[in-house]
């Protein structure tokens, strides 16, 4: 069986895969200080390759937030460190999910619960 694209490509239906994680969240819980930050990293294979993005508990895309949260070209969403003045529950106390998408399919990861900020170790 062959698969005719939307730009007249060619290719054997048997060539294309949907994504499948090759790292996702190891935890369902990440707590961090807000003077050291966190990373959380994504990724996955597929072909086409798949495109990783973030979600929120709420299904929403997670975007950039200036000097407190960002999303890597490779999948990786940082938290930077920050002041205890510049706390966002909608960015430090928060679900968030990996998601993982191509033509053939899409996959999401486990939630992962967020929490940072000085109490959150101790």
């Amino acid at each position: 069986m062959y698969h005719l694209s939307v730009g007249g490509t060619i290719s054997a239906a048997d060539d294309q895969q949907g994504p499948r994680f090759v790292q996702e969240p190891a935890r369902n819980r990440v707590d961090f200080a807000n003077g050291t930050g966190t990373v959380l990293t994504c990724s996955a294979h597929g072909n086409p390759q798949p495109k990783v993005t973030w979600l929120t508990g709420s299904s929403v895309a997670v975007s950039d937030v200036p000097g407190l949260r960002h999303v890597r070209p490779d999948g990786s969403l940082v938290f930077l460190p920050f002041r205890p003045e510049e706390y966002r529950q909608d960015v430090h106390d928060a679900i968030y999910r990996c998601a993982a998408s191509n033509t053939v399919g899409m996959t999401l990861s486990r939630e992962t619960k967020v929490r940072g900020g000085k109490k959150c170790l101790g």
